[in-house]
């Protein structure tokens, strides 16, 4: 008997094919719920494993106790090269998410869509919307958008705007490059910023123990409409601050309406009527004072983007810099100002009494106190430096003794982190025109002994910050000074290839280094430590001992330059210079012996081989010139002070940053080449697929077939 196989239909076949896919499909899904209950594999095949997250937070989110928030507030609509880094933020959050096991929240957000959502992130967070300029083939116009992320734990948080995100890199072309900063060390950052230094506002209120009393002196009715809603904001700060304060905070608003108020607010606080320029309109008073027992200082009511939380953080930050254990104490070792014996001596001989010279450095005081708590520091005190003393910022020494540098070598033995700005000559602007003369620190065998050494040397770049110099004009109205610009090597200019630490510099444009010194570093002395190189000049520098020159901006670029190392910082463990030496005496108390700590923990030290850059006096001199650097200076001091503060792990993640590695960008004549190739090839493509089967079809005859036998065609053979 004959078996006879039947071969499954078409039909058959289709169904096997889908029933397959779909037993697939099922399997792939039920592996990938199995997959997803492991949130944290991971697996990084780049070759420098850029996105894999440190060990260093792994283990923060790891110790997480309570819950932390991260709201991501990103417009849809927004500036076309900030769109394509919304996905790489969220890529991140998402990691982690998935390692904090169910400890972190992610929300992102857009306020641009809702009303409730854009008023929570002003009031409660002061994120603000940012104007960015829309320009293509297809719109041009201005689009407010959002562009923030905020870190939230308890009632803490850290707010990061658009500026604090990314970097933006000049091209060659005229295009810019935009790319986000070090976000896993902002976020990581933040992160430990609220978790560890967590300080309640009720607690802020108890540990203060003095009544907090917050007084607006503003005419609501008479406000300009840039203004108009600030008396709000400050009622919302209030009405927060009045429910965590617990009965220790008051508020009080005063409207000064008449002249009777306008008189006792001007006795009280020195308040003035406010106006908005020539044509601003009437007077106005928004004025906000904060106080703290008998102590009262203003707030900042007219700044843009003044909100509730933008109030709150004001008064938070005010009251911490008045609390201890809630700011880190920054000391500064200054020279104290003087006028040379030789100066006084001529003032004498006419017959002038001589001024006091005001302070030097107290314009990077005050940017410090901001953020830090700042406290004088005399380095020949008996008792060293103070304890609580986080950072030590050590400015212009001058002749230092033996126990100041004992009290310096020892504050760094205890686990300290020190910063020296000082170069090797000081610049006197004298009647007889600029000169500078050597200067003695007194810290020279100590920064040698840890590896660093100042050079006894003036260091010029071709780069640099022009000088404003006076000129003299004949005119038809007679002689007219004014001042010109020149370029003047010894304001050297650091920029790009010479920011060596992006971590400290990714925000600055550029540091200027003011009759500098470069700094030289001693291997061997720093061989079991980590060097961290800071700033550098650019290719076309060069030193020079003749100290004369200083007065002349003429000068030609002598062969063989080469990049000068200007601050450099050392990281690791480091041996005391007293180790096995007796201890310098302390003042007033020579029979007290004390035994030099031999050998520190984990610290730092940094170097920078000038102290002018920062210097209030120089700020003065150079103010005349347009696009000078001193805010860029005391930015980049503020860096690194914060840069010192971290802690190792923090600096590891820091360090991490990725260069970015764009691609090689084309020209624009060839970049319109290429796309309209990307418009015609294509069109040609299908053309001649069009044409080929058009030719294919024509080579077809039809065949008729027997009766019965259904025609078909035959290919035409070539003998016809």
């Amino acid at each position: 008997m004959d078996v006879i196989t039947r071969r499954p239909s078409t039909r058959q076949r289709r169904i096997g094919v889908v029933v397959t896919l779909a037993l697939l499909a099922g399997n792939l899904l039920a592996f990938n719920g199995l997959l997803s209950a492991w949130a944290s594999a991971r697996i990084d095949l780049t070759q420098d494993r850029r996105f894999s997250i440190s060990p260093a937070t792994r283990r923060l989110l790891a110790s997480l106790d309570d819950d932390l928030y991260i709201y991501g507030y990103f417009s849809k609509r927004t500036h076309p090269k900030l769109a394509p880094l919304v996905p790489q933020i969220e890529d991140l959050l998402e990691e982690y998410r998935a390692l904090a096991r169910r400890r972190v929240h992610v929300e992102i957000l857009d306020p641009g869509e809702n009303d409730r959502i854009e008023q929570e992130a002003n009031d409660r967070f002061g994120v603000a919307s940012t104007p960015f300029r829309l320009a293509s083939k297809y719109e041009s116009g201005i689009v407010n958008a959002y562009f923030a992320l905020v870190v939230k734990y308890g009632d803490q948080y850290v707010r990061y705007g658009f500026e604090d995100l990314i970097e933006v890199e000049p091209l060659p072309d005229g295009e810019v490059d935009v790319r986000l900063h070090n976000l896993e060390y902002d976020l990581t950052r933040a992160v430990k910023k609220v978790v560890y230094g967590f300080r309640g506002s009720s607690e802020l209120f108890e540990r203060i123990g003095r009544p907090v009393h917050l007084t607006a002196v503003m005419t609501p009715d008479r406000l300009p409409p840039a203004f108009k809603d600030v008396p709000d904001a400050i009622r919302k700060a209030a009405k927060q601050l009045e429910e965590a304060g617990k009965g220790r905070f008051a508020y009080e608003e005063i409207v000064p309406a008449d002249a009777e108020k306008q008189a006792e607010v001007g006795r009280r606080f020195g308040a003035q009527p406010m106006g908005l320029g020539l044509f601003g309109g009437e007077s106005f008073y928004l004025y906000g004072y904060l106080a703290v027992g008998d102590h009262t200082e203003p707030l900042p009511l007219t700044a843009n983007k003044v909100s509730a939380a933008t109030v709150r953080e004001a008064i938070e930050s005010s009251l911490k810099r008045q609390t201890p254990g809630f700011l880190k104490t920054v000391g500064v070792v200054a020279p104290v100002p003087s006028i040379p014996p030789e100066v006084m001596m001529q003032l004498r001989m006419q017959g002038r009494m001589p001024q006091q010279p005001p302070p030097e450095f107290d314009q990077l005081k005050g940017i410090l106190r901001q953020d830090y708590r700042v406290q004088d520091v005399d380095l020949d005190a008996a008792d060293g430096v103070p304890g609580e003393v986080d950072v030590l910022l050590v400015l212009k020494p001058k002749n230092l003794k033996e126990r100041a540098v004992y009290s310096l070598d020892q504050y760094l033995m205890r686990g300290g982190r020190v910063i020296v700005c000082a170069g090797g000559y000081d610049p006197d602007f004298g009647p007889n025109g600029l000169t500078v003369r050597p200067v003695d620190s007194g810290l020279d065998a100590w920064l040698k002994h840890n590896g660093i050494e100042i050079s006894k040397t003036l260091l010029l770049d071709d780069s640099n910050q022009p000088l404003p110099i006076p000129e003299v004009r004949n005119t038809i109205f007679g002689a007219v000074q004014t001042w010109v610009m020149r370029p003047y090597p010894y304001l050297v200019a650091i920029r790009d290839a010479g920011f060596k630490e992006r971590a400290i510099t990714a925000k600055l444009d550029a540091v200027g280094i003011y009759w500098g010194s470069p700094i030289e570093v001693e291997p061997a002395a720093t061989k079991d430590r980590k060097l961290i190189p800071l700033l550098s000049s650019s290719s076309r520098s060069w030193t020079d001992d003749n100290v004369t020159n200083v007065g002349h901006v003429n000068y030609t670029v002598p062969p063989g330059t080469k990049p000068h190392l200007v601050a450099a910082a050392v990281q690791g463990s480091f041996d005391s210079y007293f180790a096995g030496r007796p201890a310098p005496p302390a003042p007033g108390d020579s029979s007290r012996k004390e035994v030099p700590i031999a050998r520190s923990p984990d610290s730092r030290l940094a170097v920078i081989g000038d102290a002018e850059f920062v210097s209030d006096l120089v700020s003065r001199i150079l103010g005349r010139q347009q696009g000078g650097f001193f805010l860029q200076n005391l930015g980049f001091v503020q860096n690194l002070i914060d840069w010192m503060n971290l802690d190792n792990d923090l600096v590891s993640i820091r360090s991490r940053a990725a260069a970015g590695r764009p691609l090689a960008r084309v020209p624009k004549n060839a970049a319109l080449s290429i796309e309209i190739l990307n418009y015609l090839v294509p069109l040609v493509v299908l053309g001649a697929l069009g044409l080929t089967r058009y030719w294919r079809r024509r080579r077809v005859a039809p065949v008729v077939g027997a009766p019965g036998v259904a025609a078909r065609p035959v290919p035409v053979s070539a003998e016809g």
